[in-house]
């Protein structure tokens, strides 16, 4: 039986990189985000099947796949800077752009610490929904299939709160963090590996609760470029434009060698939704955890709660 290479050959953390000045071009990024509005909110980008209330968060593609969406965007998503960075940080000879995205987030409490969703080989164009990669993720099982991705997070933000926070040494290690005013500084990190998080945005009293936000919610600009915020026709609120948390979020597939990038390149070893299921199934025997095997994993309610009751992200106490 032959062994394939893991493009990631272990969990160990690719140490953060700081820039000060991540965009060459800052005011051109700034036109984008705003020609992007209105903006859906996350629940509704990633098609959380309920389609209940959700967090006051918001966001926009532009590329996807190593394949720009967004007109205008191309030049930010090639940024020299970045592909440096991950290659300095991820010790990478192959370097590819993967993903692009805005996030707009109103005033809320801080957010738990967490992993972004992973990539793995054979699941990069919705082949399961968005959220089995978190079981996925936070279960351990699927490291074999799993792909370097270097994240770039850059902040357009002078409000009150909205530090960024991260643990490049693990939960029970400190952490560090990045605040406000911030103006195209970025942290290049391994955030499908390191936890992270939003701290507490805007002041006590303007908080949007976790689960107050409708799902179909829009957010836009007006007329004095201020935030609108509307649930089909209906103006839900309206909010000057420094209460909004903008950043940019860039992704790049990273690879050791040349050798590991043709090895993901020639799909050999690419999982399916069928494997996932069989995985995730072998080990809930394995552990003794009743379950029915779901005629359909990709969309039976029961599965779903099953996986996140088992391996869904941890709680944190600190």
């Amino acid at each position: 039986m032959t062994v394939m290479p893991a493009v990631r050959p272990s969990a160990q953390i690719a140490p953060p990189l700081r820039l000060e000045r991540a965009f060459d071009d800052p005011g051109g990024v700034l036109e984008l985000i705003h020609r992007g509005a209105p903006y859906k909110t996350i629940a509704a980008i990633q098609r959380q099947p309920d389609e209940r209330n959700c967090a006051a968060w918001f966001r926009n593609f532009w590329a996807l796949g190593g394949r720009v969406l967004f007109d205008g965007a191309a030049p930010f998503f090639h940024n020299p800077n970045f592909i440096e960075a991950a290659r300095q940080s991820f010790r990478a000879e192959v370097v590819r752009p993967w993903a692009m995205m805005t996030n707009l987030n109103l005033p809320a409490a801080g957010a738990p610490p967490h992993l972004d969703l992973p990539f793995f080989r054979g699941l990069n164009n919705r082949e399961v929904p968005g959220w089995m990669l978190t079981p996925m993720g936070y279960s351990g099982l699927f490291q074999e299939w799993a792909i370097p991705v270097a994240s770039a997070i850059t902040w357009f933000y002078d409000g009150e709160g909205g530090e960024f926070e991260y643990w490049p040494d693990g939960l029970d290690a400190p952490s560090l963090t990045v605040a406000p005013p911030y103006s195209n500084s970025s942290v290049v990190a391994d955030n499908e590996y390191m936890y992270h998080r939003v701290g507490p945005t805007g002041s006590t009293d303007e908080y949007w609760a976790p689960d107050s936000m409708p799902y179909h919610a829009r957010l836009g600009r007006d007329a004095a470029g201020d935030w609108e915020l509307r649930d089909g026709e209906r103006v839900i609120a309206r909010l000057p434009y420094r209460k909004v948390r903008l950043s940019v979020l860039w992704k790049a597939f990273c690879f050791e060698t040349r050798a590991m990038a043709e090895s993901y390149d020639d799909h050999s070893h690419d999982l399916t939704p069928a494997m996932v299921t069989r995985i995730f199934c072998e080990d809930l025997a394995r552990r003794g955890i009743g379950f029915t095997e779901p005629a359909d994993p990709l969309t039976d309610p029961d599965w779903r709660r099953v996986l996140f009751e088992v391996y869904g992200a941890p709680d944190y106490i600190g």
